[in-house]
């Protein structure tokens, strides 16, 4: 995309200051940087993806409860946390699905289940159409179709960012920002929006990047693209007091997926996974174990 040099140069600029300790690490990929967590082993593995702002700090409950049962792989999609992009990646479903099988080759992982959500959730649906043998199962949070997510974003993301070269300027100046503003609307209410704020901002301190241009952008390139899979079971958890979905349509998944069983979180926000753990934790294993 005509954006995309800038968060390039402006990520090469960037110094990590993060934690590489124990299960850690900076990922070498076809497409850029990514920082991992991996619980290792030789169990079932699940593979998660932050929904940024949020990175796997954000995760670190979710990851401890899963490890019990599960090899945990949680990493930081291109664009977002310590993850930086090359020239190679475009923000496209097709590169992203690739970053996703690059990974899980570099990590010799051979099936997996993905749970990603909002907008990620395409990325996921993507690998699941191009290497139905390799996904075990799709979680999806917050993803809608296509269209809905088109829809959505003209409707909560800021109307300059979806502009390239200007939008990804504009993004550079108002990360903290856009992130403090997006948890303002995302969570409900009564959350302690601080236990959400407060990794994002130490993240953008310490070097972090929430390339939210780019990423709307390479969403509107997809906005006529066909996704369809039936092979691969798929699970789509949905947070009722989610504001900024307060009209999107969950139930137009099953234009992507056909037979996506829709469970809907009546007291959860944007966040369904990390706002109420134990029964997304619950809904995971009952599908994986069965």
């Amino acid at each position: 995309m005509a954006g995309d040099f800038i968060d390039i140069f402006r990520c090469t600029l960037k110094k990590r200051q993060t934690n590489l300790t124990n299960n850690f690490s900076i990922v070498s990929t076809n497409f850029g940087k990514v920082r991992v967590f991996d619980s290792r082993g030789n169990k079932p593995v699940i593979i998660s993806v932050p929904d940024g702002p949020n990175i796997i700090e954000h995760h670190n409950n979710l990851i401890s409860k899963l490890s019990h049962n599960f090899r945990v792989i949680c990493f930081e999609f291109i664009g977002l946390g310590y993850s930086y992009p090359n020239f190679k990646y475009d923000y496209s479903f097709n590169k992203a699905s690739l970053l996703v099988i690059n990974l899980m080759d570099i990590l010799r992982i051979e099936k997996a289940a993905l749970c990603f959500s909002c907008s990620n959730g395409f990325y996921a649906i993507k690998t699941a159409e191009l290497f139905p043998d390799r996904i075990v199962h799709l979680f999806l949070s917050q993803t809608p179709s296509i269209n809905e997510m088109v829809k959505w974003t003209h409707k909560s993301i800021p109307k300059v960012l979806r502009y390239p070269i200007v939008g990804q300027l504009v993004n550079s100046f108002s990360e903290k920002k856009l992130a403090k503003t997006w948890y303002k609307y995302a969570l409900p209410k009564d959350t302690d929006k601080l236990n959400f704020v407060n990794p994002a901002i130490k993240m953008l301190n310490n070097g972090g990047c929430f390339c939210l241009s780019g990423l709307v952008q390479g969403l509107e390139n997809e906005s006529e693209s066909v996704l369809k899979v039936l092979e691969v079971p798929s699970t789509l958890i949905w947070g009722t007091k989610d504001f900024t979905h307060r009209r999107t349509n969950n139930k137009s998944i099953l234009e992507h997926l056909p037979n996506c069983e829709i469970i809907e979180f009546e007291n959860c926000g944007h966040f369904p996974e990390l706002e109420d753990t134990n029964r997304y934790i619950k809904l995971l294993k009952e599908r994986l174990t069965t």
